[in-house]
């Protein structure tokens, strides 16, 4: 089971996980409203904000035992995160790595980061940040397309009842994933 900790803001879910690596436990997740420092690949700026009902910056810690499938982690997360966009009826594609698109505007962005102390693994953690209720006055703060679940389907998104799915979808594969890898076909 998982345990979410939540902030009204944090500068990044990613880096407040990483400096608190050692006291929090597996499946734990760092939730935020907002995130003044929320950063994507290559250290890109996500866009964040808390208006509207909310959007997910989470970050997921993870301590595995077994580190076989690791190196597919953000593309299972991904995967993950497709099958949540489509129970709103939405059509997701991937753009490599870590992203995903609705009709090539950027819906979500993952990211994972592990943790060592010297060649002994810590842990990982897995940003994920899904654009639930962003408006079009957001989306022209982006530096690239974007688009969002509201934007898409005319509907508010509730948080809450979004994140919830999305993390029962994730514990419901995990195991499988760590002990199997990627078993289904991601298409682009």
């Amino acid at each position: 089971m998982y345990r979410v900790i939540n902030f009204n803001e944090l500068n990044s879910t990613n880096v407040y996980a990483r400096e608190h690596l050692e006291e929090l436990e597996h499946f734990d997740i760092i939730s935020c409203d907002k995130q003044t420092q929320g950063h994507g690949q290559f250290k890109r700026v996500w866009y964040s904000t808390d208006k509207n009902g909310g959007n997910i910056y989470i970050s997921i810690v993870l301590k595995p035992d077994n580190l076989k499938h690791l190196n597919e982690l953000t593309r299972f997360i991904a995967l993950i995160g497709a099958d949540t966009l489509k129970e709103y009826n939405l059509n997701p594609h991937f753009k490599f790595p870590n992203d995903i698109l609705i009709d090539n505007k950027k819906i979500a962005g993952f990211l994972a980061e592990s943790e060592f102390f010297g060649t002994q693994f810590k842990g990982v953690v897995v940003g994920c940040g899904i654009n639930l209720n962003l408006d079009c006055e957001d989306v022209k703060k982006i530096d690239q397309s974007a688009t969002s679940i509201y934007l898409e389907t005319n509907k508010r998104v509730d948080k809450k009842e979004f994140l919830e799915k999305f993390l029962n979808n994730f514990q419901n594969k995990y195991d499988d994933f760590i002990n199997n890898g990627i078993k289904e076909e991601i298409l682009c």
